[in-house]
Formats: C-alpha cells, sequence, structure tokens
C-alpha cells in the first residue's frame, strides 16, 4: 500500500483521522467532502476517528457490500481492493476514500507536460495541442484550468488534483477542462475539485475516453461531465460529487470564454456510461438528456451498471428535458440502483423553458428502463413522483418500455406503483 502525501499548503481535515493498514493517511479538508488516496493492489482494513463521537457509519455504494463495525465516533472496515468509496458518518462531513490500483507509469517525451508529486502548482490555463499529454502526479495539485481546441489524440491524466477554485479567487469562471472539437481523447485518474463552471465539457467531440475521474464540487452550475454534440464516447469508472447534473447530454451552440461562438449543435450518439457512482445535491439530474437540445437527432445513448447514491433537492435520478426540436431516441438506462432521491425518480419531458431557443418542439421516443432498483425512505412518501409528458399530441413522450424495475422492495407492473403522472405519452409499457 502506497498514500499520497500532498502539499503542506493544503488544509487538513479536522473532522477525520484514517489510517489504512495502520499507516496515517494525508486526510483533505475540502467544502464539498474531505477526501483521502491512497494506492493498493489487495484488502486493506480502513480505521476512520471523526471529530465527534457517532455510533454510526454508511460505506457507499452499497452494491460494494462493505459494512462497518461502528461506535464511539469510529469505523472499522476492510476494503477488498481499489474503488471509490463515499463514507457517511452523523454530524460529519462526508469522506471520500479513493483507493486506486498502483499507478501507471508516467508518459514520457517532448510533448508531455508533467507536473510533479507533492508539489502546489499555480498552473493558470493550461492549452494542450496535438499529441501533448498533461500528466498531474499523485500528491500534485494543478491549479487552474485545461483547454484543448481541434486538438488530436491528446491525453489528461496522472492520479493528481485538478483544482478549479483558482479562478474565484480571481473573480473569474471557467469550466475546468473544456475539449472543443477535439479527437480521438483521454481524460483519466484526475481528482477534479471547485469549479466556477462546468467541470469536464466534451463539446462537439469524436471518440472521447473518459475513465476513473473523480470530482467533488457544489453549486447550481457544477455539472460534472457534459457531453455536448459529442459522439463516439466513453465514460467509466468515475465518481462523481456535484451540486448539478452529473452526467449532462446536450447540443447547442455555447460561448469561448472569450464569449466566441463554439459550434457544439451536431448530432450526440454512441454514448456510453459504465460502473459510475454519482451523487447530486442542488439540482439537475444525476443522468440528464437536457435541456439545450438544438440538433435534429440525441440517440443510441446507453448508462448502466450505476450507482446513484444520492440525488437531492428538485434534481431528477433518470432525466430527459428536450426543450428544443431533437428527436431524442434509443436510450437506455439498464442495471441502475438507486440509494438516495427525492423530489422525481423519473422525469421525462418535452417542454419550453427558459434555455429553449428553438421555435419548434421536438419528441422523445423508445427509451428503456431496465433493471432498475430503487429504495425508498420515509422522505419520499407523498412527496416523490415520475413523470412522463409530451408538450402536445404532436410532441409526445412514446414508446416507454420499464422492465425488472423494483421500487423500494416492490416490482413497478403499472402506473399507480411508479407514482407516475403522464400527459401526451403512449405505448408506456411494464414488465416484470
Amino acid at each position: 500500500m502506497f498514500a499520497h502525501v500532498f502539499s503542506g499548503s493544503l488544509t487538513r481535515s479536522t473532522a477525520f483521522r484514517v489510517k489504512a493498514n495502520g499507516q496515517d493517511l494525508d486526510v483533505l479538508q475540502h467544502p464539498d467532502g474531505d477526501w483521502t488516496s491512497f494506492e493498493c493492489d489487495a484488502a486493506v482494513e480502513i480505521d476512520v476517528e471523526a471529530g465527534s463521537g457517532t455510533d454510526e457509519a454508511i460505506v457507499r455504494p452499497l452494491s460494494r457490500g462493505i459494512r462497518s463495525a461502528s461506535g464511539a465516533g469510529c469505523a472499522k472496515f476492510t476494503i477488498p481492493g481499489p474503488g471509490y468509496l463515499m463514507i457517511e458518518m452523523p454530524g460529519q462531513p462526508l469522506l471520500f476514500l479513493y483507493a486506486h490500483p498502483p499507478a501507471p507509469a508516467a508518459p514520457t517525451g517532448g510533448k508531455v507536460r508533467r507536473f510533479e508529486g507533492g508539489k502546489m502548482h499555480e498552473a493558470g490555463e493550461i492549452v494542450l495541442r496535438d499529441g501533448e499529454t498533461c500528466w498531474i502526479e499523485p500528491g500534485a495539485v494543478v491549479r487552474g484550468c485545461i483547454r484543448a481546441s481541434e486538438a488530436a489524440g491528446i491525453r489528461i491524466g496522472g492520479y493528481g488534483v485538478l483544482d478549479g477554485s483558482y479562478w474565484a479567487e480571481r473573480g473569474g469562471k471557467r469550466r475546468s477542462i473544456l475539449l472543443d472539437r477535439c479527437r480521438d481523447v483521454r481524460v483519466e485518474d484526475l481528482l477534479m475539485l471547485g469549479p466556477t463552471g462546468w467541470m469536464l465539457v466534451l463539446g462537439g467531440c469524436d471518440g472521447v475516453e473518459v475513465s476513473r475521474v473523480r470530482q467533488i464540487a457544489d453549486g447550481l452550475g457544477s455539472d460534472g461531465i457534459d457531453i455536448v454534440g459529442s459522439r463516439r464516447v466513453r465514460i467509466s469508472g468515475c465518481c462523481l460529487r456535484n451540486g448539478d447534473d452529473n452526467i449532462a447530454v446536450k447540443s447547442f451552440v455555447a460561448a469561448s470564454d472569450a464569449g466566441a461562438p463554439l459550434p457544439w449543435d451536431g448530432t450526440v450518439e454512441d454514448v456510453r456510461v459504465s460502473g459510475c457512482s454519482f451523487y447530486n445535491t442542488l439540482g439537475g439530474s444525476s443522468m440528464e438528456i437536457g435541456f439545450e437540445l438544438r440538433t435534429d437527432l440525441v440517440h443510441d445513448i446507453r448508462f448502466e451498471d450505476i450507482d446513484v447514491l444520492g440525488v437531492h433537492n428538485f434534481g431528477s435520478v433518470f432525466g430527459i428535458h428536450n426543450g428544443d426540436h431533437a428527436t431524442v431516441e434509443d436510450v437506455t438506462w439498464d442495471n441502475i440502483r438507486v440509494e438516495h432521491h427525492f423530489d422525481k425518480l423519473v422525469d421525462f419531458r418535452t417542454v419550453f423553458s427558459r434555455w429553449s431557443r428553438d421555435a419548434e418542439r421536438g419528441q422523445i421516443r423508445n427509451i428503456t428502463l431496465r433493471r432498475i432498483r430503487a429504495l425508498q425512505s420515509p422522505f419520499n412518501a407523498g412527496y416523490t413522483l415520475s413523470v412522463m409528458c409530451g408538450f402536445d399530441v404532436q410532441h409526445p413522450v412514446a414508446g416507454v418500455r420499464i422492465e425488472d424495475f423494483e421500487l423500494g422492495g416492490r416490482k413497478i407492473l403499472n402506473a399507480d406503483q411508479l407514482d407516475l403522472v403522464t400527459r401526451h405519452a403512449h405505448d408506456i409499457s411494464f414488465h416484470g
């Protein structure tokens, strides 16, 4: 086991002390969740001491089956190997435990920009061009943002930290990583903290792999990963904690940091999101398609093997909000586990909203929800519902298949059991 150690200028947690196999870990403080990281290739025994007494600790995702022996402000549990966990202890901040596999060899060569571990780097704006790599070593913190425009073959990675709060301190607003019309890109293993805007933006891209990215952020607008007018996108193994949408699929003409138009209004297709965990606090959806859909077609989107740790406030778990003229079709959610939700579970709507620009409305069709397991709490009854609403007869929600869907341990076989509200919606079918 190898613990990551960060610059002494970072603020350490006052809420937690954490040990892995008896070794003290470097636990960092953040307004939206304390965190620590290390590398391992086998089972590790974890000991957590909280700053004040609590007799309970929940280790999420629950699907990992990790049970904690808790009491007197302490929690003890064993992890089977690498993985990303969120620990809840009443009266304490969230604690994120990032157990990585042993770090890969750092890339070398003239096109590698390497940020050394254990140091704070005041980088500002990093611009990548064809074939370049930005590598943030374990224990390194890079304060700033990363940009690439019309570049091919770039790579952003390492077990270090990209800290977007650099811009908030300077009165600016920047998306943390912005890839504009790039091709054949890899983004992997980073921890992204505190942006002033969307965190990772794939705008008009073709062929992007995002793997094992972690995010800790809050605030409306702190979207996790925005897939805007892009195609051939693969997102896997990520752990995202955001105030707004964790994943958002969109298509529209956006604006650069300087205000120049960015033509991200192409077809969105061939998107796969798998093996991730999502936690959402203030609004938006865990997995969202919309609102800005100013293109003809958004299709072939698939979410699978996802743990939704929580969706709070007015967001939804499964969201399609078609605010413009697009046809949204062939979208599948498969093998999704929902640990907490409040306002809406399923929310599919063709709408006119504050973000709409097109005069014509679109439609939603051929949607599948399969192998869904959603827990319930006392806060759901009488509050939580699901919605499927077209805009009018010509712009409906049509062809929704709900298969092997359990809510609160009960198999859902009709609309009433889902607390489903419909309007201009048809061909909604339930299957055990």
